[in-house]
């Protein structure tokens, strides 16, 4: 009778645990991510020759990636921290105030890329920065970023939500 209250409790734990993986919010992040990486790949195309040049491209692109990372402090509550496939690292629950910098900072970037970007030339110089001070302020290529390296990033991204 012991084991089968023991084994209970364990169980019950375990689907607490499993329940308080805020999972749907997990997913939210993941879809913002989704649509930034979107609007950011066609930019850098275009940056790059990839693409032909269009500003009305760019400009809606850079106005979709400001609209959603003005979204993403609200989506790392306490009980989002695991599960989902995420890779939000812990110091974004640690260091919530240098995260929520990052956040300004990238919004700040993409107002300043948008306002600076005017033909193919002006691109070319203003958007690598938005990814360095804006994409970068998360993502980075050392182990002290708030989440994956922006190119494994981009990857994951690439395949389907769990």
């Amino acid at each position: 009778m012991l084991r089968i209250a023991a084994a209970l409790t364990a169980l019950a734990i375990g689907a607490t645990v499993v329940w308080a993986q805020n999972l749907e919010v997990i997913k939210q992040r993941r879809e913002v991510m989704r649509a930034i990486a979107k609007a950011s790949s066609v930019n850098f195309k275009m940056s790059r020759d990839q693409a032909p040049f269009d500003l009305a491209t760019v400009q809606a692109n850079l106005k979709t990636m400001q609209e959603e990372i003005a979204k993403f402090k609200g989506l790392f509550p306490d009980d989002s921290k695991t599960g989902g496939g995420t890779d939000a690292d812990a110091s974004i629950w640690t260091a919530r105030a240098d995260f929520n910098k990052a956040v300004d900072n990238y919004i700040a970037a993409a107002r300043t890329a948008a306002g600076e970007i005017k033909d193919l030339a002006s691109l070319k110089t203003e958007y690598p920065k938005l990814v360095k001070n804006g994409c970068g302020g998360c993502h980075k290529d050392t182990d002290d970023g708030f989440t994956l390296r922006l190119s494994d990033s981009f990857k994951k991204l690439q395949q389907p939500l769990q």
